[in-house]
């Protein structure tokens, strides 16, 4: 009976977790109250796989940095939600004409990857709402959605769930031969790489027991993994024997396999047939039962023959390179070559290559292997000899580089296929390289960048080599998050010499953005850099996006005299309540909204109204303020903040309230003078006056404790009349105890009160 219930609840789990693989809706549980515009165009898709991508005029992105332990009740969410403005407002700078898209949370915790666009909806990961057994909400669990891009339609439910809220996933479509276009997610889960079709609802293991999976670092919509997998020769047998070389494997997303459970094998579509001595594999399955029923355990077959993600050997990609060597010659000319090799040539080496994969990007893949510490590039696209003889791809790999200790993986790589030429940019010491080789051999390398320590190299992007680290703002603090740098990096060697540089190819800094540090990288649409802002309102850094032009780097120089002839202005001309009043208004003030229309953070004019309210008399430094400071900014004699960096999405009403009142300790408030030393002015008086009669007429000390009681009684009676205002009406609420004791100590609060 024991053993019967413990199947029953394993059937429950087990269609639990099927459940969750499934899909439970197409597009279109939730909508907003009113769709937006959505143009009929087929304009290309601009920056797939970030937080922001731009589509048929629009720019789609993410609004800032949200925890995502926070509500994701859709129509609520603002921050990290999916919002969009036309790229016409984003050009002109009409920061404020951005709407709401997706009113939920959209993303996970992988900041490689984030929403993807194809057709007229965008794909996404988002927070689970489900909740367990005890009704707390599963968010660290990730649902797969989509949505349509005018907001008319966003799944209620998902196309499928995973429990870790940082795999690894990208979504990629893929033309069919009836030219019509299918979404699929890949995505990695428990050591595997899987498939997901977006239509047919279907989930393919495309490979098992591979460790790591290589996603194309440059283009997240490229439906190809690579990844390596190790060689077991006779698997389906007692005596397996595990061989000291590997294989270079690719996949695409819609490789599919059909099994043949009379036969234990299954083929992959246009590829190979795995078989497996079903005999062995049957034994297997009887040895565990055997074992279960002996220790009164629970038996589930080590194999089943109708499910081929449980045969020894799961992979259902193509080889690209083989390692095999020599000395498994005999091997090969037997069938135990099958299903691995393709081919009966051999390596010279002796026991073949272990492949360590460093990247894929480039149309290729970048790996190291056994005979050496050479960096080696390979295209099957572009070797028409390697046609079914993978062994000889070896022999057709470019050398990158003769060792890794530069080409490592922190370097960034480029490759001109017309040329053959090898490109990488690497940091080694305090200094930035840019090497260029044909075959491993040196070409040319030039220092381009010095003084570099401590940076992180992201990535090349037309002449432009960007980089990022901490740093100090402008007014001398340090960055709460990383600032962006960049250096023009295609120049000859003279045009980088100390001496002689050009203007041109000096790196420049923008002093001005401040981005956040653990969320993803920033985005270029166009002439535009789009941001999580790390920069702090008191302690706190909100982490919303910015936007800021940029084109040139005389024009970023030039941003950062501005910001910097504003710092000067404030540390040499005003004293520090002028300075402090002056800061808020330099970080808050917009030029194309009203003073009166200011909504997200407190105006300094009601300094001005609770200073007169107050009736006290002018103050010094509001005078400076108001008739120098103020003037000076609004025409524009000195830039305010948003004229170089502005918010871009929309800003939820939590944090408004808690930047209003961070901003409010840099403005000098009026507040009532009071006595030190904890007792109220009359009492001290009282006790003064007690002492100075104390040998007077005996009607005086009980004239004095007549007046404590009195202004003892009036006090009772401000308590008693606050209490009848608040008006309570107990007659419906049972939590309250109306025959409870009035002096009784309040009950602490829990969190959730």
């Amino acid at each position: 009976m024991r053993n019967q219930t413990k199947k029953l609840l394993s059937l429950v789990a087990a269609a639990t977790m099927l459940t969750s693989a499934l899909a439970f809706s197409a597009c279109g549980d939730y909508k907003l109250d009113e769709a937006l515009s959505l143009p009929e165009t087929e304009a290309t898709v601009n920056s797939n796989g970030g937080f922001a991508v731009e589509k048929d005029g629009f720019v789609y992105f993410i609004n800032g940095a949200e925890d995502y332990t926070a509500s994701n009740k859709y129509g609520d969410v603002v921050k990290g939600s999916l919002m969009r403005i036309a790229t016409e407002d984003l050009n002109a700078g009409n920061y404020d004409k951005a709407d709401v898209v997706v009113p939920m949370l959209v993303g996970s915790q992988n900041f490689n990857t984030g929403i993807y666009i194809y057709g007229d909806y965008v794909y996404y990961a988002t927070p689970t709402t489900g909740k367990n057994l005890q009704g707390v909400v599963e968010n660290s669990w990730i649902d797969f959605k989509c949505a349509k891009l005018d907001g008319s339609e966003t799944m209620k439910d998902y196309f499928f769930r995973l429990s870790s809220n940082s795999a690894n996933f990208r979504f990629v479509e893929i033309e069919n031969e009836d030219k019509t276009k299918t979404v699929y997610c890949l995505y990695e889960e428990g050591g595997m790489l899987k498939s997901y079709n977006t239509e047919t609802k279907e989930t393919y293991v495309l490979a098992k027991g591979a460790g790591t999976y290589y996603f194309d670092q440059k283009d997240p919509t490229n439906p190809n993994v690579y990844y390596t997998m190790g060689v077991t020769y006779d698997v389906d047998s007692a005596k397996a024997s595990t061989a000291a070389y590997n294989q270079i494997y690719t996949v695409r997303a819609d490789a599919k396999a059909t099994v043949n459970a009379k036969e234990a094998s299954y083929t992959v579509e246009n590829g190979k047939t795995y078989d497996f001595d079903k005999e062995y594999l049957t034994q297997v399955n009887e040895d565990a039962k055997k074992a279960a029923n002996e220790n009164k355990t629970d038996y589930t077959a080590t194999y089943d023959f109708n499910d081929y993600t449980t045969y020894p050997y799961v992979n259902l990609g193509t080889l690209v390179v083989d390692g095999i060597g020599s000395n498994y010659e005999a091997m090969v000319a037997e069938s135990a070559k099958i299903p691995y090799n393709n081919s009966t040539e051999t390596n010279a080496e002796l026991q073949g290559y272990k492949y360590t994969i460093t990247r894929y990007e480039n149309g290729g893949v970048y790996y190291t292997r056994g005979d050496g510490a050479k960096l080696y590039y390979y295209n099957s696209a572009e070797d028409t000899n390697a046609t079914a003889k993978e062994v000889n791809a070896n022999k057709n790999a470019d050398v990158v580089a003769l060792n890794t200790t530069n080409a490592s993986a922190s370097a960034l790589f480029a490759y001109d296929s017309k040329t053959g030429e090898h490109e990488y940019i690497y940091l080694s010491g305090n200094d930035v390289y840019r090497a260029t080789t044909v075959n491993g051999e040196d070409v040319e390398e030039v220092r381009i960048l010095t003084n570099a320590s401590g940076k992180t190299l992201w990535k090349t992007e037309g002449e432009y080599l960007y980089y990022y680290g901490s740093g100090s703002t402008l007014d001398g603090n340090s960055t709460s998050g990383n600032q962006l740098s960049r250096v023009k990096y295609t120049g000859e060697e003279e045009n980088y010499h100390n001496l002689l540089i050009n203007e041109e190819y000096k790196p420049v800094t923008l002093k001005y953005v401040d981005f956040a540090s653990s969320w993803y990288k920033p985005e270029m649409i166009g002439n535009t850099l789009l941001f999580a802002n790390a920069q702090s309102v008191g302690s706190t850094s909100y982490n919303y996006i910015y936007a800021t032009a940029i084109s040139s780097n005389a024009d970023i120089k030039a941003n950062n005299e501005a910001f910097e002839k504003v710092y000067e202005y404030f540390n040499d001309e005003l004293t520090m309540d002028v300075k402090n009043a002056a800061t808020y208004l330099f970080r808050t003030y917009k030029r194309d909204v009203e003073d009166k229309d200011q909504k997200f953070f407190v105006d300094y004019a009601e300094v001005q109204n609770l200073y007169k309210e107050a009736n006290k008399e002018e103050i010094s430094w509001l005078s400076v303020f108001e008739e120098d400071v103020v003037a000076l900014l609004k025409n524009k004699t000195y830039i305010v903040e948003s004229d170089l960096i502005h918010l871009l999405g929309a800003v939820n009403e939590a944090d408004e309230e808690e930047m209003r009142e961070s901003w409010k300790s840099y403005l000098p408030y009026p507040v009532e003078e009071e006595e030190e030393g904890g007792l109220p002015v009359w009492a001290i008086v009282l006790i003064v006056v007690g002492s100075v009669l104390v040998a007077a007429a005996g009607v005086t000390v009980p004239l004095v404790i007549l007046h404590q009681k009195k202004l003892k009684k009036e006090e009772e009676e401000k308590i008693v009349n606050a209490y009848k205002r608040e008006k309570i009406d107990t007659t419906d609420d049972k939590s309250i105890d109306v025959y409870a004791d009035d002096t009784a100590e309040e009950a602490p609060k829990s969190e959730n009160e």
